[in-house]
């Protein structure tokens, strides 16, 4: 097995060694003591290659791998399992976005169970009028004693809507889930992911820099331009974002960012 050291994983992934063990904690990786130095700690050969396929990062300086003892498993057998180890931190990192959208739905549904029944609708003028024959006169302590407009019951609220969320996932990959069909499989900038915009008049975004809520400017005209806004300090920043042809992954990061340089 080849341990390369941290510092040399530092400089072949481009990261300083705070990021590092980031990405480490989050993929639950160990580090393993350097077999010619035992002060010095490394990483392993292929735990190096699940980081950088995680984050789409480039070794090429990697050095080859020592040829491996007969007793060891086949490099097919390795590959394998480094493909299901990737597949299963994609997995995980995609639980907590899913997590968080039904703890709101179902803040939503707690919040509209508990609302409090309607007031009775008060009688009809026509009612009124009719019962005037039988009924004795008013008086003018009862006159007083009628209850006014702002006195009467005001209608319920209505609940919060749950917006769509674009989210940044931890393994290096955007996260769209919706709220009505959960978690999509779609790919920034393709097809089916501008085609999916279309159809929406609102959502959420949490990029790599910042965050903000989208809003199209006229909901019922397709291509009517979109604006990102936020609210800071008591004061709503806008940003014009453009149609929904140029709402890619670019012009998002950069929307966040620049909405996120308000609170410096």
């Amino acid at each position: 097995m080849t341990v390369i050291a941290l510092t040399d994983c530092c400089r072949l992934l481009a990261i300083d060694g705070k990021t590092l063990r980031r990405w480490l904690a989050q993929a639950q990786l160990p580090v393993q003591a350097h077999p010619e130095d035992a002060r010095c700690k490394g990483l392993a050969r292929d735990h190096l290659l699940v980081l950088a396929r995680a984050h789409h990062r480039s070794l090429a300086d990697l050095p080859a791998a020592l040829p491996a003892p007969a007793l060891l498993a086949p490099p097919s057998a390795s590959s394998e399992l480094s493909a299901e180890l990737l597949t299963t931190l994609q997995t995980l990192s995609a639980l907590p976005a899913q997590l968080a959208t039904l703890q709101q739905q179902l803040a939503d549904l707690t919040a509209l169970l508990l609302q409090p029944p309607r007031a009775p609708v008060t009688t009809p003028h026509a009612q009124r009028r009719a019962a005037r024959g039988s009924a004795p006169m008013p008086t003018k302590a009862s006159a007083r004693a009628r209850p006014t407009a702002s006195s009467r019951a005001k209608p319920p609220e209505p609940p919060a809507q749950v917006l769509p969320l674009i989210e940044y996932g931890v393994q290096g990959s955007y996260v769209v889930l919706c709220p009505t069909h959960g978690l999509l499989a779609l790919e920034p900038d393709t097809p089916e992911w501008f085609a999916w915009l279309a159809t929406l008049s609102s959502f959420r975004f949490v990029g790599r820099q910042g965050r903000f809520t989208a809003h199209r400017e006229v909901e019922r005209l397709p291509r009517a331009a979109w604006r990102a806004h936020r609210s800071m300090r008591s004061h709503t920043y806008n940003l014009r974002l453009g149609s929904t042809e140029s709402l890619t992954i670019a012009t998002l990061e950069q929307a966040a960012a620049t909405l996120d340089a308000h609170l410096r």
